[in-house]
């Protein structure tokens, strides 16, 4: 790599950049916050994002949020998901994510399901947050809050 050969990869960015601009990072996502709890839309959004992750080569952070204002969990698709525990979610996202090639971690907190999703997207810094859509309208929903107050890119997914 010394002397007269050059490493394309390392040539510098003048030319694809504009005059005074540098380049930190990486081009595409690096770590995606996905909303899961086991509904339709919530496999939905999985699904994507491990698409997109795949793609560009990122990760993703599985969320379930156990609500704390309601016995039945009324989550993102608007129909209760009752786990017997954390491992059933898990033991199905071992079978959506089988074979995907995606680095993936499961976490389980309590609280609004939007707040806590914002809350570990900043804390693990995540380019964006995945969330499946409400079968009802986005007013209101958990998809609809964060597309009003969170301060990163939300994908919300049909």
């Amino acid at each position: 790599m010394f002397g007269g050969d050059v490493d394309p990869r390392w040539e510098p960015l003048a030319g694809r950049l504009p005059d005074g601009a540098f380049e930190i990072g990486k081009d595409g996502a690096g770590l995606l916050v996905v909303g899961f709890d086991g509904s339709g839309p919530s496999r939905n959004a999985l699904a994507y994002a491990a698409g997109l992750a795949r793609r560009d080569n990122a990760s993703l952070l599985v969320v379930f949020v156990e609500s704390l204002n309601s016995a039945a969990l009324w989550f993102f698709a608007g129909s209760p998901i009752i786990p017997d525990s954390a491992a059933d979610l898990t033991e199905d996202l071992k079978d959506e994510l089988r074979g995907s090639g995606v680095p993936w971690r499961f976490v389980s907190v309590r609280g609004d399901a939007a707040r806590e999703l914002e809350t570990l997207a900043s804390s693990y810094m995540a380019d964006a947050i995945v969330v499946g859509r409400s079968r009802r309208s986005l007013f209101g929903s958990v998809a609809g809050t964060l597309a009003k107050r969170a301060r990163r890119t939300v994908l919300i997914v049909p």
